[in-house]
């Protein structure tokens, strides 16, 4: 009876929250975003005494804020994923070797739970909490590899349930997932390194493309401006030099620069990573790199 009434009571949907902070921090963005696309609509009609580049400047706030604490979340959830990973091989090996000395799995798991793994610890002591409630050792393996969600790890948790179901040696089980492990992660290290050169051209691609905006708009266009001060309306061939509206070409560059930030980010993370998620966080730098440069330069 006992037994029962603690399976319902430490429920895993109940103790282990699936999806909230992420949640959280996705409501954060749409309320800072929402907050600043309704001041720029307000800027756009005049309220409050907002000019055209203040709604501009509350619209470049508005998709920071979007895709910036999202973005920088998923980063950061990535990092731990990296960290655990990379110490899963070794807390693998562990479970195989004392597996090998006779030890039961649950024994193995909770002496290497009061071991140094790094972030991966804390998933361990979940373990054992887990296994100390009765649930099997599959089954606690499972639940670790959903609240990571990580392919290597499901491809290792896959492969040592199937072991333990056919009945096979249970250290060997351990040190081969562990080896998968190792050869999937340095694949991806490998794969990593050779698009990290692409991404770095994409990114210096970008400054370039911001470098030559600036420079043009500094020496040509300011020339182009002050001529037109001074002639007024006089023509040069069919284009008018009084009609040429500078606030408008300046909007003009504004579009080119954010739109090449927001590509630039995305595809440069994505090749770096492999993941959208890094490509959002490149692309809240860009902009606000940007977003600084014409703020105050132009």
């Amino acid at each position: 009876m006992n037994i029962n009434i603690h399976k319902k009571r430490y429920r895993l949907s109940n103790v282990y929250k699936k999806g909230t902070e992420h949640t959280m921090v996705l409501i954060l963005s749409i309320s800072l975003a929402s907050i600043f696309f309704i001041f720029s609509f307000l800027a756009l009609i005049g309220f409050f005494g907002f000019s055209q580049e203040n709604a501009v400047d509350f619209i470049v706030l508005g998709l920071l804020s979007a895709i910036g604490p999202i973005g920088f979340y998923n980063a950061h959830q990535a990092k731990v994923k990296q960290e655990i990973e990379d110490k899963l091989p070794d807390f693998l090996r562990e479970i195989g070797s004392s597996t090998a000395s006779g030890m039961t799995v649950f024994d193995a798991v909770r002496v290497a739970s009061e071991g140094d793994y790094g972030l991966l610890t804390k998933e361990l002591r979940k373990m054992t909490a887990q296994l100390s409630w009765g649930i099997s050792i599959k089954e606690a393996l499972q639940n670790f590899s959903k609240r990571l969600k990580s392919k290597p790890v499901e491809r290792a948790v896959l492969t040592i349930n199937q072991a333990l179901d056919m009945g096979g040696n249970t250290s060997d089980t351990f040190y081969a997932a562990a080896k998968e492990i190792e050869q999937i992660k340095m694949v991806e290290q490998q794969r990593k390194t050779e698009m990290s050169m692409y991404s770095i051209v994409i990114l210096i691609s970008f400054f370039v493309f911001l470098a030559v905006i600036l420079i043009i708009n500094t020496t040509i266009f300011a020339a182009f401006f002050d001529l037109q001060q001074k002639v007024g309306t006089a023509h040069v061939g069919r284009m008018g030099l009084g009609n040429v509206d500078k606030n408008m070409l300046k909007y003009a560059f504004y579009s080119f620069v954010f739109v090449q930030s927001i590509g630039a980010g995305l595809l440069g993370g994505f090749m770096m990573d492999g993941r959208v998620s890094s490509g959002v966080r490149y692309s809240f730098v860009l902009i606000l790199i940007s977003f600084i440069a014409f703020r105050f330069l132009m």
